[in-house]
């Protein structure tokens, strides 16, 4: 049993193999790739279409999602979010033609080209699964612990050298303070999934960590944040493609905030999970279009679990006589 395994339930035995085991390799690629970006980027210098590892992370998902006997039909691609998705997506084209595809538009697309199949490839094969909530979480552990190591890292050698190492993810990620950002996103979900009954340890630790990490981030060049970002709503591309987020994050915190009472159990970790996406909004506001590829991910593994969770099927589980009795299993949700 892994170490982010909770010590109170066990799977039953009827659940598939890829939810038997915590660690489900395709929902860590796109945690791994972005830490990878930011550390030790493939395409660095080539610009706005230089190879990411987010790309190659998005192949495999593609691929793990599309083949093979229990592959995602074709049904279960489509997802409540599509059309804001699709309007986010034609915003993103319409800016990128408008500036002649220069600049960090470009960037972002391709960003959001990436982190999008990510989404909808784990959705679309993770909904059958009734872990699929414990699929993906270990994906965040491992982003928070990253990005936390490497942050610790860099403090030990003094303000400078942090402020200048964050500065170099910025430049890989196409963001502004996209570290800071990021573990205040991951650390948020952690935090959630540590305050589960019968949680492991080292999700309190993870949290913990995580945190100190923000804060070092917020002693040494600030948390990127800023009434002046709200400037950049007089640029019509960026205003319409606001709106078209801010309409984005909510339908997931509604659906993540449905969860807590369809999915008692795992009620803290869909709390925090509707924590984040109304976050998400606090930092796209006083913050801009800079979270970059990190939040991004993050975000998108975190819509992933939402949208998967919300189709999959109850898992039934073996709790010890003196915690109680197991609760029956439930039907799967029926699609919007």
């Amino acid at each position: 049993m892994s170490a982010f395994d909770s010590v109170r339930t066990q799977p039953s035995v009827t659940a598939a193999p890829v939810a038997r085991g915590v660690w489900c390799w395709p929902a860590l690629l796109p945690g791994a790739a972005l830490v990878l970006d930011a550390v030790w980027p493939l395409g660095s210098g080539e610009g706005a279409m230089g190879l990411l590892w987010l790309d190659l992370a998005a192949l495999v998902c593609l691929a793990w999602a599309s083949l093979g006997p229990r592959r995602a039909r074709s049904h279960e691609w489509s997802t409540p979010m599509d059309g804001r998705a699709v309007a986010g997506i034609v915003l993103a084209l319409l800016h990128v033609i408008a500036r002649a595809g220069a600049g960090p538009p470009m960037q972002w697309l391709h960003q959001i080209a990436a982190i999008g199949v990510c989404l909808y490839s784990l959705g679309a094969r993770l909904r059958r699964e009734p872990l699929a909530p414990d699929a993906v979480w270990p994906s965040f552990a491992v982003v928070a612990l990253a990005l936390s190591a490497f942050t610790l890292a860099h403090a030990t050698r003094g303000i400078e050298a942090l402020v200048a190492a964050s500065a170099e993810v910025d430049l890989a990620w196409a963001s502004h303070a996209g570290l800071a950002k990021a573990l205040m996103v991951v650390t948020i979900l952690c935090a959630g999934r540590a305050a589960e009954p019968g949680a492991r340890p080292l999700w309190s630790v993870t949290a913990i960590t995580g945190a100190l990490a923000v804060a070092l981030h917020g002693v040494a060049g600030g948390l990127g944040l800023g009434v002046a970002a709200l400037a950049s709503l007089d640029e019509p591309f960026y205003f319409g493609t606001t709106i078209v987020t801010f309409l984005f994050l909510v339908g997931l915190a509604r659906m993540a905030w449905q969860l807590v009472r369809e999915r008692p159990s795992e009620a803290a970790r869909w709390r925090a999970t509707a924590v984040t996406f109304v976050w998400a909004l606090v930092l796209l506001v006083f913050g801009g279009a800079t979270g970059g590829e990190g939040v991004r991910a993050v975000l998108a593994l975190a819509a992933a679990a939402t949208i998967a969770s919300s189709f999959a099927p109850r898992v039934a589980v073996a709790v010890p006589a003196a915690l109680g009795t197991p609760e029956p299993e439930a039907p799967a949700r029926q699609a919007a």
